[in-house]
């Protein structure tokens, strides 16, 4: 027995690389990647700090469980993730699922649902389901990701105008907001309106185009990269400065976020027992009080993340089931270390592409910087104002709301409008969870009815002995629903014609029959009978040979497979034209009768004619 052990070990190395891409691009790393790379991760870390601390508040949850997940969550994707612009972290939508299934009296939950979270991401991933993500259309993320936004927005109100108040939809939020608007504080509402100004203004700096030359043009454009990639550093520092130097007599006139504990946070397996608020409870305890979001949030992490991915995949094809077990693997191993669930970042991948990351080795850096955060620097994260937190929140989501698909869809395909309504209302109303999966069920029905409902055109003409024939030419195959749909449309045109104007054949153009099943050929045959009630014979022409195939064992006619248009003259003067007898259309009929008759495309149909008439 020969062994090949060269094509063996290409084949190992070829699963290696697939499971872990780390693989590809590591043995020929360079000192200029690792200088992108660093300051790709040190800028993604400034804009990651401060979302951190607000997708945390977002959830319910202690800051620290933010940071946490901007310093742990994304290590993993260094190793196993495929896009190198995408950034692993805490994410609006799946911190506002975490919020709806974390009770805030048991925060630690968090780490379980990360953790469960990690486990069904993987095991996705082995089983290879990334075809899954395929069944959620775009009209529906939209939809989704808009009224994620909008609900996101709503729950920092409170915080910007500094009432507080529970609520878990959005119209509750509305309520709640609206009933304590007599309790608004001023001095929050003012830092909140112009932290938010101040964002828009500094994001819009990245359309000016400086007219300096040499050295100038340099610095202008150094200075505005810092300010609109760093906006919401930058606004939370000098909002802290404020707020420090509000205080008087440890009173702040803000609502500010508080003590932040120090420190790396320990290893910790997350399904060991837990305590919080004096109370244990086991892995399982746990996993009970997350019921169904131990399935939601997964999967609506996966579609996020696969979304982002395919956005940066440079019109490259995404292993979706790849990107599943990288993001799997961030979150049990972010799990490990205290953190909440995480996914990939739209707006943090685009400040990742725009500094010109290399690698995926840039999320080293944005966690050695938030690790540096953790140990030095949360004295001063208690000052942070929780109006400016809102502010950036407010600002971050803005991007989600997808106007410009809605113009889109207006001008190119209206249909689409209604699986994207739908979620987007069902989101508001039901909430996100139950809004998406709505969406999913109308949008696989709006794909259904156009299956099931074809465009059918019907072509009449009237030969000059007097007649008449139709040509039925449907705009998809033909699968059991659109069968009985064609029926009924060609039964419906019959019914209201004398003897004389009815057709004495109807042709079915089966050039876009790419697959028929049992029955809808038995909706075929039973159309051919009651076609045969009234005087008229049915032809299929041009069918495939796998629809043939079928169609001949149900109708037991004679298909055959028909030359191409620009053969056919020479092969009808070549054929033996005369060997049979023919309708009155030229149609070549079989002696034994109108079940075995070839069949070809109406235009070889005509050419046959012609041939037929020359000899």
């Amino acid at each position: 027995m020969v062994v090949h052990s060269g094509a063996c070990g290409d084949r190992v190395r070829g699963v290696l690389c697939g499971y872990l891409p780390i693989l590809t691009w590591m043995p020929g790393y360079r000192k200029s990647d690792l200088l992108y790379d660093a300051v790709s991760g040190i800028t993604v870390a400034l804009t990651l700090m401060p979302q951190a601390i607000a997708y945390a508040s977002l959830a319910g949850l202690d800051p620290l469980f933010g940071l946490y997940s901007a310093c742990f969550g994304g290590l993993m994707y260094i190793i196993f993730g495929s896009v190198r612009q995408i950034t692993i972290g805490p994410a609006s939508v799946v911190a506002l699922l975490t919020f709806n299934y974390v009770n805030p009296a048991f925060p630690t939950t968090a780490v379980i649902l990360c953790f469960v979270s990690g486990i069904v991401e993987v095991v996705c991933g082995f089983l290879h389901l990334g075809f899954v993500v395929e069944f959620v259309s775009m009209p529906v993320t939209g939809g989704f990701t808009t009224a994620a936004a909008i609900i996101m927005a709503s729950s920092q109100l409170k915080d910007l105008f500094g009432v507080s108040y529970k609520a878990k939809n959005s119209m509750e939020m509305w309520i709640k907001f609206i009933s304590n608007i007599k309790n608004i504080r001023m001095t929050d509402t003012a830092m909140g309106l112009i932290c938010i100004i101040t964002l828009i203004g500094l994001k819009s700096l990245k359309s000016l185009k400086v007219d300096a030359k040499g050295m100038r043009s340099k610095l202008c454009s150094i200075l505005l990269f810092v300010l609109t990639t760093g906006s919401n550093v930058l606004v939370v520092i000098v909002s802290s400065a404020v707020a420090y130097a509000s205080i008087d007599q440890n009173q702040s006139p803000l609502v500010l976020t508080g003590h932040i504990a120090s420190g790396i946070p320990q290893f910790r397996f997350p399904f060991l027992d837990y305590e919080d608020e004096d109370e244990k409870f086991t892995f399982f305890e746990g996993l009970s009080r997350l019921w169904p979001g131990a399935i939601v949030v997964p999967l609506v992490s996966i579609l996020s993340t696969v979304s982002v991915a395919k956005a940066f995949s440079g019109g490259k094809v995404i292993d979706a089931s790849q990107e599943m077990v990288a993001l799997g693997m961030c979150n049990i191993f972010g799990s490990f270390m205290g953190s909440m669930p995480v996914a990939g970042s739209m707006t943090r991948s685009a400040l990742n592409h725009t500094t010109g990351v290399r690698t995926t080795f840039s999320s080293i850096f944005t966690s050695i910087l938030g690790m540096l955060s953790l140990l030095y620097l949360t004295p001063v994260l208690y000052y942070i104002p929780k109006a400016s937190l809102s502010a950036v929140l407010i600002c971050a989501v803005t991007s989600m709301v997808r106007y410009d698909m809605v113009i889109s869809l207006w001008k190119t395909n209206k249909r689409d409008l209604v699986p994207f309504a739908t979620s987007f209302v069902a989101c508001l109303i039901f909430g996100v969870e139950l809004g998406l999966l709505f969406g999913i069920c109308v949008d696989l029905l709006c794909v259904l009815y156009r299956s099931a409902r074809p465009s059918i055109s019907i072509e009449k003409t009237t030969n000059s002995t007097g007649h008449v024939k139709w040509i039925v030419k449907p705009s998809s195959g033909l699968m059991f629903p659109a069968v009985d749909y064609m029926r009924q449309k060609i039964i419906e045109e019959l019914s209201p014609l004398d003897r004389a104007s009815k057709p004495s054949v109807i042709i079915v153009n089966c050039t876009h029959f790419d697959k028929i099943d049992f029955t809808a050929a038995q909706g075929i045959k039973s159309l051919v009978n009651e076609l045969n009630v009234e005087s008229c014979r049915l032809e299929l022409v041009n069918a495939k040979r796998s629809v043939a195939t079928i169609l001949e064992a149900t109708l037991h006619v004679k298909i055959l497979n028909v030359p191409s248009i620009q053969d056919s003259p020479k092969k009808c003067n070549t054929r033996n034209l005369n060997s049979g007898p023919n309708d009155q259309f030229g149609i070549p009929v079989n002696s034994t009768g109108y079940n075995d008759i070839e069949s070809m495309t109406l235009n070889e149909m005509k050419i046959k004619n012609e041939c037929e008439r020359m000899a």
